[in-house]
């Protein structure tokens, strides 16, 4: 009896010290790996608050081949869902909370019903490429809870490095694409009046003077008492492969009315068909949707008469998210 009251102690003693220690120890367990990955922030933030691709990287999913997902993705991110089952990783999900465009992603994880783990995402911008902070915090208010957060930090944290690395190798091999080519047929356009400015550019030159004719458009339409009567454009004609230039012409659309004023002109066009497609995305990957659309052409025996419009649906500046950007492609075709 003695043996087994003297046990009895030692288990109470132990348990009390166990008790103290996990007192002692913070109600939070941080584990926290940064990473330099060679893309912009705002393709690293959309790639991770996406969830595009994840399970080629996701340390966890990786480690159960016969785990199954799904993906309920909502425009803007907030609000998307990622589930998982699997025999090794068992069943949970992750809940996009809250985010600040191309800086910062709050994901809850949850494992059990009512109880979510926050997951943390910061991107900031570093040279040429993005720092990556990638934090989860496991919180407890009893002292056991708190030891085991603890006794399975160093796992996490390793599994979460391993982590890191798959992100940068598979985001630096395979690159982040923001845009979509949606709404491609063949699409009458009406006649239209325009104020415009042209002149002979290179692709290297073309944004800014693009954005320099606008800036001298505006004032002309508010002088000459104009409305404007869509969105502005720009016209690409007579591209020459010698020197890599085309000519270019930024217009707007007005009311009748219009007149000639310096290098201003007023442009009568007439209506014409043309292959279309509604780029979604920033104005860099326009190349993309193009490759896209010269590809239908050429499956769907399309003749192009070379002549292109882009008709800019979203002021950048009232877009925080380059995704945001709608740009209608138009192709023009060759008349018969």
């Amino acid at each position: 009896m003695k043996v087994l009251k003297w046990i009895f102690i030692v288990i109470i003693a132990l348990f009390a010290i166990l008790i103290v220690i996990g007192f002692a120890m913070p109600k939070e367990t941080k584990m926290t790996t940064t990473e330099e990955i060679n893309l912009p922030p705002a393709k690293v933030f959309h790639f991770v608050a996406g969830f595009v691709d994840r399970t080629a990287w996701d340390p966890w999913i990786k480690a159960d081949t016969a785990v199954q997902c799904t993906f309920d993705i909502v425009p803007g991110y907030i609000g998307s869902k990622y589930n998982w089952d699997g025999p090794v990783v068992g069943k949970g999900s992750m809940l996009v909370d809250s985010v600040v465009f191309g800086s910062y992603i709050l994901n809850q994880v949850s494992l059990m019903p009512g109880k979510s783990i926050p997951e943390e995402w910061m991107f900031t911008p570093s040279g040429n490429g993005t720092l990556v902070k990638w934090t989860i915090t496991m919180t407890s208010g009893s002292p056991f809870g708190r030891l085991a957060n603890k006794a399975f930090s160093g796992i996490i944290q390793k599994t979460m490095n391993g982590g890191r690395e798959a992100l940068k190798t598979y985001l630096e091999a395979n690159g982040v694409q923001l845009s979509n080519l949606t709404e491609i047929g063949i699409e009458e356009y009406p006649a239209v009046e325009a104020l415009t400015i042209s002149a002979v550019v290179s692709q290297q030159e073309a944004a800014a003077w693009y954005g320099q004719s606008l800036g001298k458009l505006y004032p002309a339409i508010e002088a000459q008492n104009l409305q404007p009567q869509g969105a502005p454009f720009a016209l690409y004609e007579g591209y020459d492969p010698a020197t890599g230039k085309f000519t270019m012409t930024a217009g707007m659309p007005v009311s009748a009315g219009g007149r000639n004023a310096g290098e201003i002109r007023l442009m009568k066009y007439n209506s014409f068909l043309a292959l279309k497609g509604l780029h979604n995305g920033p104005y860099d990957e326009l190349s993309v949707s193009y490759g896209k659309l010269d590809n239908y052409a050429r499956e769907n025996g399309i003749e192009l008469s070379g002549a292109v419009w882009e008709f800019y649906l979203t002021d950048p500046a009232d877009a925080t998210n380059p995704a945001q950007l709608l740009t209608q492609i138009a192709m023009q075709l060759k008349t018969k």
